[in-house]
């Protein structure tokens, strides 16, 4: 299958994913508000060209955005100098990338498909180490199951994970929200079907 070419489609006019923040988003920074914490910072993996990584910023979190996609990270640039925000953004892919600094928020949606199950370990653990007591990691994952036909644009640098496997990584954190979904798509021109994983986890 092919590889999707982000930087193709963050290259055209326009904003590939719209400016709408993901509703994990908006729950997430809803959550966090609760605690109080000065000087919040939150880091956004794979973050396009910033949808959610903007709403971060707009809220007053120091924000972070980490996405492989030069262009994408150049469009959440220009956007957030159009709204007046300060973020900073890293090229890098996920794999190979490694948090050196806390967070109160690492969030992810819909990137950490790229993580092959033998890394994954590692990586959420570096997660955990630097989240912020009290603070919030929160993705969403695409699961496999048999009875669902592997998406039409499902690449082979993609990895499905197997359902509840999140809480496996988090299973000495508390679970604030863990949901099992399957829904309509239309990615790539043609209808089909994901299941999905959506976890928020704090670190207490």
């Amino acid at each position: 299958m092919p590889v999707f070419n982000y930087d193709e489609a963050y290259s055209k006019p326009g904003l590939y994913w719209g400016r709408k923040p993901n509703s994990l988003c908006l729950e997430t920074i809803t959550l966090d508000s609760a605690v109080n914490r000065a000087h919040r910072r939150a880091i956004d993996l794979g973050c396009g060209e910033g949808r959610d990584l903007i709403q971060f910023a707009k809220y007053g979190y120091e924000s972070v955005g980490v996405d492989i996609s030069m262009p994408g990270l150049k469009k959440a640039e220009a956007w957030a100098e159009e709204e007046g925000l300060v973020i900073r953004t890293l090229r890098s892919d996920l794999i190979d990338y490694r948090l050196s600094e806390e967070f109160d928020i690492i969030y992810s949606s819909g990137t950490l498909t790229y993580l092959p199950q033998y890394v994954r370990h590692d990586v959420f653990s570096n997660y955990k180490h630097f989240t912020r007591p009290g603070g919030l990691n929160a993705f969403n994952v695409f699961v496999e199951k048999p009875f669902l036909a592997t998406p039409p644009d499902w690449g082979i640098d993609e990895h499905f994970y197997i359902s509840g496997e999140l809480l496996t990584y988090y299973w000495d954190w508390e679970i604030v929200r863990f949901e099992e979904t399957i829904f309509d798509c239309n990615s790539g021109g043609v209808p089909h079907k994901h299941a999905m994983d959506v976890m928020i986890a704090r670190r207490i």
